[in-house]
């Protein structure tokens, strides 16, 4: 096997195990992201990376495009189906919810650089592209740990139930993916942090987070949820193949871009 191959799978193993046991152990299921911003800094000594290996620049302004597109891009058009079919009744937005969902974003930012683009789009994708390995296979493989490292949800917090799963692990290779791609064509953790925490902040004050109702009142979270419900899995697929197709075009998939 090859050498990035170990040392990626050792360290994602790591902290799989280390943020899985956290939660449960100091009954505390924040603890699952919180402890990877530790884990980063000392896979990161240990294995001599530079910063900009792991992403640490601020990419371009066009960058940024793909970043707002794709949060954009999966929730208007649910919206949109939602309204035109009756099942965006009443709206439940408070004044004090815009103070609110702009410190969610900010601090969803902040929490995302720091733990899971962090890890997964920085330490993990730069360990691999170090070693010059097949751009689309760390694609993949980063997309699917980042999915499977979210398993541990449906254990630690109550608000998932199990039907949920199939999707929401799916969803998240396909999520992977496109954060994945920003961070390839941008080599910024930034830029895909930055539509991290615009996606957060868009899907969950609209949609919910795990089994409650966001402000649009969805109550079909099951069909109609960006994040776990079969319309976001369509949307997203559509819009993932539509980034991988653009950058295969403009940017190419070599391990010497």
């Amino acid at each position: 096997m090859q050498k990035a191959y170990k040392v990626a799978l050792i360290g994602y193993l790591f902290v799989l195990v280390i943020s899985a046991l956290a939660p449960i152990v100091l009954n505390n299921e924040q603890l699952q992201s919180a402890v990877l911003f530790p884990l980063i800094l000392i896979l990161v000594y240990m294995t001599k990376m530079k910063w900009e290996e792991v992403g640490l620049n601020f990419g371009s302004l066009k960058d940024y495009v793909w970043a707002i597109l794709y949060p954009l891009g999966i929730c208007l058009p649910i919206i949109l189906i939602a309204l035109l079919t009756g099942n965006i009744s009443e709206i439940n937005y408070s004044e004090e919810m815009t103070g609110k969902i702009a410190y969610l974003f900010f601090m969803t930012l902040i929490l995302a650089f720091t733990t899971e683009e962090g890890f997964f789009r920085g330490w993990l994708f730069g360990v691999l592209e170090r070693d010059h390995i097949n751009p689309k296979l760390i694609l993949i493989l980063t997309a699917i740990a980042f999915s499977l490292w979210h398993f541990p949800l449906f254990f630690i917090d109550p608000g998932f139930v199990w039907t949920m799963l199939p999707l929401y692990l799916i969803g998240g290779i396909v999520g992977g993916l496109i954060f994945g791609l920003l961070r390839y064509i941008s080599g910024s953790i930034i830029v895909s942090s930055f539509s991290h925490a615009l996606w957060n902040t868009i899907v969950y004050t609209l949609f919910g987070f795990g089994s409650s109702i966001g402000v649009l009142n969805i109550k079909m979270t099951g069909f109609y949820h960006p994040e776990s419900g079969l319309l976001g899995l369509m949307f997203g697929i559509i819009f993932m193949v539509i980034l991988w197709f653009w950058t295969s075009k403009k940017i190419g998939f070599n391990s010497t871009k």
